[in-house]
């Protein structure tokens, strides 16, 4: 089963330069690499948003996503309204309390879409995720987050913007005796790190990628990231495409 994940598109409005980025068109170039790739799936990873959620913004997205062959899900981001995706993506039924949070089958692999837009999990989603822990044990998994779920080594993000649960995530998956995968993004960098049982897959954004060695904000480049997986029966395997930005005529500022 070959996945196609994409994250982090902070898109605005209909004909808005996002801080001098065409974040429209990079988004478009970026879905006709994933039409070519030919994937099982696409999954979209969060901060489809720039700032926050915008109905009119969920609904272009939708529109482009449908057009391709092949299905299709989402994920909320920290800049993300998950109330008003599950309206605007037809997940309606897999909101609960604020949160959208879903498990499937794909293609017989469990794999789970976890909402950490608020850089946690609340209670309720704790403990749906541990049922399914508990569950599916003896299956290897594949979660997709917004957030990566531990420290990457990404300093400005580590030290502002990290996932407030990490100690909690890592303890739960630790008793697992099956293989954890996590597709996520955020950091806005390609990176793989590895925790006994668990591999993080953190994914490059399709605005631009930050430096990760230092402490203060810093663009690394421009280049739009997409990220395949690649799931079958002996392990998880993925690589990285870079595609050159549509437009840019300003630096990005945080």
């Amino acid at each position: 089963m070959r996945i196609a994940f994409l994250t982090d598109m902070h898109l605005g409005a209909d004909g808005e330069l996002v801080q001098g980025v065409d974040v429209r068109q990079n988004f478009l170039r970026a879905l006709e690499t994933v039409a070519e790739l030919k994937p099982t799936c696409l999954v979209l990873g969060g901060d489809i948003c720039d700032t926050k959620g915008d109905p009119a913004i969920y609904a272009w997205v939708r529109k482009q996503i449908d057009l391709l062959p092949f299905p299709n899900y989402v994920i909320a981001g920290n800049h993300d309204d998950s109330v008003i995706m599950a309206e605007v993506f037809n997940k309606r039924h897999d909101l609960t309390s604020g949160e959208l949070y879903y498990a499937l089958p794909l293609e017989g692999r469990p794999a789970l879409f976890l909402d950490s837009s608020k850089g946690e999990f609340s209670a309720t989603q704790w403990d749906w995720l541990h049922e399914y822990f508990l569950a599916l044990r003896d299956n290897n998994i594949v979660i997709f987050m917004h957030h990566p779920p531990l420290p990457a080594d990404v300093q400005f993000m580590d030290r502002k913007y990290a996932f407030r649960q990490s100690d909690e995530f890592l303890e739960l998956v630790r008793d697992l005796p099956c293989h954890v995968t996590v597709v996520c993004g955020h950091y806005h960098v390609e990176k793989v790190v590895q925790r006994g049982n668990l591999l993080v897959l953190l994914t490059p954004s399709t605005f631009y990628q930050l430096q990760q060695d230092t402490p203060e904000f810093a663009v690394d480049n421009y280049r739009i990231g997409i990220r395949e997986i690649n799931l079958t029966t002996h392990g998880t395997n993925s690589t990285v495409v870079y595609l050159e930005p549509a437009s840019i005529n300003q630096r990005v500022t945080q």
